[in-house]
């Protein structure tokens, strides 16, 4: 990431107190700007994404009316191209003030926008689901990676696996099916809103981030097929072949 192996970018960046992983808006500031930032730039972009994080009703809504069975990953791209109506480069670009040389900044502000609700979304998406659409609130005194995991439910040390994970999966540039999806959906002049869900259905495809959940199922099934054996090199050979 920027010049830095993984283990130099986690050890570089900002801590969360208590924690041996960092702030995932302190990385964020880094891809963008390519400088490692300080503990007071990074609670900058922290308390912003707080102020950005509410979920709307509307999106509330429009999950509530999608079947049950949806599948969770339709339910996320559903509730990202929801919110299109708030971009705010498609605001400006609708009045006639688009214009090529400052027009990352509005694509950056629907960006933290988005990245700001992501998180509450999928866990209200996970609990509606698999919780009996029982739902906790975000706490104010928490970064993302740590509402990620109290808003799921989910005790410690999913608060530092979440940072961990947000932070490897971050930056694909354009090699990977969502990546490159998003950057061409963009390139129509498309806002983040429509890039970013397009991006998120290639995301469920099971030769791309569905793969992780492939390989969750296979590992269990394994195991089980393993029994009280002691995972030995030997049995483990055996069972693989």
């Amino acid at each position: 990431f920027r010049g830095m192996t993984i283990p130099e970018t986690f050890e570089a960046l900002p801590k969360v107190p208590g924690s041996d992983y960092p702030f995932v808006e302190g990385f964020w500031y880094l891809l963008l700007t390519g400088d490692v930032p300080t503990m007071e730039q990074t609670m900058e972009v922290v308390e912003d994404w707080k102020q950005r994080s509410a979920i709307p009703q509307y999106v509330l809504d429009v999950l509530h009316a999608l079947p049950a069975d949806s599948h969770p990953m339709a339910m996320f791209s559903a509730a990202i191209v929801a919110m299109q109506r708030d971009s705010v480069f498609a605001k400006t670009y609708a009045s006639g003030k688009f214009n090529k040389m400052n027009c990352w900044e509005d694509m950056y502000e629907d960006a933290n926008n988005l990245m700001a609700k992501l998180g509450p979304i999928g866990a209200y998406i996970y609990r509606m689901k698999y919780k009996a659409d029982v739902h906790i609130p975000a706490d104010p005194n928490l970064d993302m990676g740590g509402n990620f995991a109290h808003q799921m439910g989910i005790p410690a040390p999913y608060d530092d696996v979440a940072r961990m994970y947000f932070i490897l999966h971050s930056d694909h540039e354009s090699g990977n099916v969502s990546a490159h999806t998003t950057h061409l959906v963009a390139s129509a002049l498309s806002d983040a809103y429509y890039a970013l869900s397009a991006g998120i259905n290639g995301l469920a495809g099971p030769l791309h981030g569905l793969a992780n959940q492939e390989v969750l199922s296979w590992t269990m099934k394994f195991m089980d097929a393993l029994g009280d054996q002691e995972p030995t090199e030997d049995v483990i050979k055996k069972a693989l072949w």
